[in-house]
């Protein structure tokens, strides 16, 4: 196919002009061209499958609608062509001639439902995106399998529009509305207006990019999963419109929004406006997301049962035909609430349900209910997950409940670990079993398009050591980098509610990076590659940090000052390391961060209000009042490039010196005071990598063993 064409055809695919079936776009999408060297057949069947069809002229898939034949293009990308659609590698390159179907092979599965999405992801990494970005992760989903995401884009529009309508001050409007880098606690009623206020232009902003997101998702066949409405309404809201409400107290400092009384003859009136400005600015959907007594909300005085009905008919009012999904998550729901609703008209997420599962306990009162991998919190970096038990624990779910209906990957933020995202959207398609071992070894196949037995034995190593975290460990996320620790003697852990103890031997981790940097000649130029050897180096100089970190505390209980100010250098040396290791990959830069905040506004005083949410969130998270009584600082940390030099190094070398100078007394730091002043900058962060990935892994590797 000549150069013109491949121009011609890239350009129609990313402007959305196809005029073909939405599959032929997704592969022009992936690769200009593509849905010519490709056949998709797509016929009516009772359930979801894909088939790769051998014999034909050209790769040829069968499936029964556009998500099922996505599944069977990635199938096919992966196992037949090694190419890896993955979020370090949205859009790998193809080869020109694409292999041909050996064998026929088919898959199905009657978990009919995969759901995508935590309100958290919307602010912990999708916050800043751009239409260009967001069209990638909705060709990622489909992929993936992904039928039903949470669409909350574009929120602020719709609030604005409800509190218009409803008579609310119009500036107070901005101050209830909270920032994009905190969207996700104010959709979820922790908080009012953090991070704000936001400007005309961005509401304009959010507004058609929600209208773009939805569209493309409807295309492809995706349903979108709205916020529906459960009673939120600003907190002054009887004071300044008359509504009945039920305070709910604050939340890490911040004011909650109000709970409107199910009881309330307002309800109704505010829920229809509310599902009327919704359905005028983004249509109708089938799945309505609502959690109204989330993370400890008050509902004192509240009559709970009255409050789902009500909550349910009014989403039924808005639409007859519409699904009430609920977050399984603590305490929530409250089976008060649910026991009482029809059988059908609710779904209810099992959040956590691969570490902390509610399904075979309390359960959710006879109502279907999803399978939910949670896996990362607050974004964190670090190399986590459960294969082993994962590999089995869907189909027990499905064999043991028939109210399984099926998956969700509802983490707090995406980017990390590919390996159990894959795991995961493959087991509804494979009978919800695998094989941990044989199916490792084939995911590494996959990924670099061909493999070694030494990149099999790391990946085996990893398996068994990081990945392999044992039952009845219910830790949140990864064990974290001490590296981003608000520093002490004593230090074992970043944020507040995280696991303290490795699960895993730090030997494990360092033969397999040993073994990536062997291997690294053997794969130039693979970007998964290089993204995976670069975080397992990465996690080796972390766990030898946390090493050291134990003698620096040893010292400081034995007394000895020489043996401390020699430990805290050597842990010093381990940070510079790491910065200088992750510079290597743009995924794990500061400025890919900061740049997508800028890049949400074309003014430059809008532009430093998006970059202080940006700097914001992954460090202090709040105010003072959050960040210190609350504890919320260093909850989102991140262990980047830049973020490790300018913010993490100084707080640790200022608690290091204090101690030096100060030895044999308390030393208190202001850290707050110290955190603060460095959200409030504007210096540039590059998003631009330096230096080979695979030559400073090695030297990193090297001089971390040596330190």
């Amino acid at each position: 196919m000549n150069r013109l064409l491949l121009t011609v055809l890239a350009l129609v695919a990313a402007t959305g002009l196809w005029a073909g079936r939405p599959i032929d776009a997704l592969l022009e999408r992936m690769s200009p061209g593509l849905s010519e060297k490709m056949e998709i057949i797509i016929e009516t069947a009772d359930s979801d499958y894909f088939e790769l069809v051998a014999g034909k002229a050209k790769p040829t898939i069968k499936a029964n609608n556009t998500i099922s034949a996505a599944v069977g293009i990635n199938w096919y990308l992966k196992y037949n062509c090694g190419r890896h659609v993955c979020w370090n590698n949205l859009r790998p390159e193809l080869p020109d001639a694409l292999p041909a179907i050996a064998k026929n092979e088919r898959h199905s599965t009657t978990l009919a439902l995969r759901y995508y999405l935590n309100y958290c992801t919307h602010s912990y990494s999708m916050a800043f995106w751009d239409w260009e970005r967001w069209e990638k992760e909705i060709d990622w989903m489909a992929l993936h399998g992904i039928n039903m995401p949470l669409a909350v884009t574009g929120s602020e529009p719709l609030w604005r529009n409800v509190l218009r309508t409803l008579g609310y001050p119009e500036e107070k409007i901005t101050d209830f509305v909270a920032g994009p880098g905190f969207q996700a606690w104010w959709l979820m009623n922790n908080l009012e207006g953090w991070g704000g206020p936001n400007p005309d232009a961005y509401y304009v902003r959010q507004e058609a990019l929600q209208k773009k997101i939805v569209a493309r998702m409807r295309e492809l066949g995706i349903e979108p999963v709205f916020a529906g409405y459960s009673g939120m309404v600003p907190h002054d809201a009887a004071s300044t419109i008359g509504l009945d409400v039920a305070e709910s107290g604050k939340w890490m400092s911040y004011m909650r929004p109000a709970f409107l009384q199910p009881s309330s003859k307002d309800f109704a009136r505010v829920a229809k406006v509310y599902y009327d400005e919704l359905e005028k600015l983004y249509g109708k959907t089938k799945y309505y997301s609502m959690d109204p007594f989330h993370e400890g909300a008050k509902a004192k005085g509240v009559d709970i049962a009255a409050a789902g009905k009500t909550i349910m008919k009014a989403m039924k009012d808005a639409n007859p035909q519409a699904v009430w999904v609920i977050q399984g998550w603590r305490s929530n729901p409250r089976l008060d609430m649910i026991e009482g609703l029809e059988k059908g008209d609710l779904l209810a997420l099992d959040l956590h349900a691969e570490t902390e599962p509610i399904w075979n306990g309390r359960g959710f009162a006879g109502h279907d209910w999803l399978f939910c991998m949670l896996h990362n919190f607050g974004g964190n970096i670090g190399l986590y997950g459960r294969i082993n038990t994962l590999a089995d624990d869907l189909g027990n779910a499905a064999e043991a409940s028939p109210q399984l209906k099926g998956i969700g990957l509802t983490p707090e933020g995406i980017e990390t670990n590919p390996v159990v995202y894959e795991l995961m959207c493959e087991l509804p398609w494979r009978g919800g079993h695998v094989d941990a071992d044989s199916w490792v070894s084939a995911y590494a196949r996959a990924r670099y398009g061909h493999t070694t037995d030494k990149v099999e034995k790391a990946w085996s190593l990893l398996q068994n050591s990081l990945y392999n975290c044992p039952r009845g460990n219910t830790q949140q996320g990864t064990l974290e980098s001490l590296f981003c620790a608000r520093p002490a003697d004593k230090v074992v852990k970043a944020s507040a509610w995280a696991q303290p103890k490795p699960y895993y031997d730090h030997a494990d981790v360092l033969a397999a990076a040993r073994l990536f940097v062997d291997q690294a000649k053997l794969f130039k130029g693979c970007k998964n590659y290089e993204y995976d050897m670069v975080d397992v180096v990465r996690q080796v100089v972390a766990d030898k940090a946390r090493d050291v970190a134990a003698q620096f505390g040893a010292a400081a209980t034995a007394g000895d000052s020489t043996a401390y100010a020699l430990q805290s250098r050597r842990f010093l040396a381990l940070l510079d390391l790491q910065d200088r290791l992750l510079g290597t990959v743009p995924d794990f830069r500061l400025g890919t961060w900061l740049q997508a905040a800028r890049n949400c506004s074309k003014d430059p005083a809008e532009k430093d209000r998006f970059e202080w949410n940006a700097r914001v969130q992954i460090t202090t998270w709040g105010n003072r009042a959050a960040a210190d009584r609350g504890k919320l600082h260093d909850y989102a940390h991140r262990e980047w490039q830049g973020l490790l030099a300018d913010f993490y190094r100084p707080r640790w070398q200022k608690w290091f010196d204090s101690r030096l100078a100060n030895w044999g007394k308390d030393v208190k730091i202001d850290f707050y005071a110290e955190e603060e002043p460095w959200t409030l900058q504007k210096n540039h962060y590059s998003p631009d990598p330096v230096g080979d990935p695979a030559t400073v892994a090695a030297e990193v590797l090297d001089a971390a063993i040596k330190i």
